[in-house]
């Protein structure tokens, strides 16, 4: 399963909490076409509908996030 952001890793471990680990596995294999194995594609193959809640991120990581691009901006 690919994981780039906070979002994903949030959906992952919601996916496994509520599938459990073989399941969401299992469904990772049978991603059709192309797609790759994002966490939203895994879902799809799932039939699940996501909680609202995981697409929004908290005030303290969505902070930390913007830190680290300023430091990446100004360095």
């Amino acid at each position: 399963m690919i994981t780039e952001n906070e979002r994903d890793r949030r959906t992952a471990a919601w996916l496994i909490e509520t599938y459990g680990a073989e399941a969401v596995a299992e469904a990772e294999t049978r991603i059709a076409g192309a797609r790759k194995p994002y966490p939203s594609n895994i879902a799809k193959v799932l039939g699940a509908s996501l909680p609202e809640a995981l697409k929004r991120t908290e005030n303290a990581a969505a902070r930390q996030k913007l830190a680290g691009l300023r430091r990446m901006l100004d360095g």
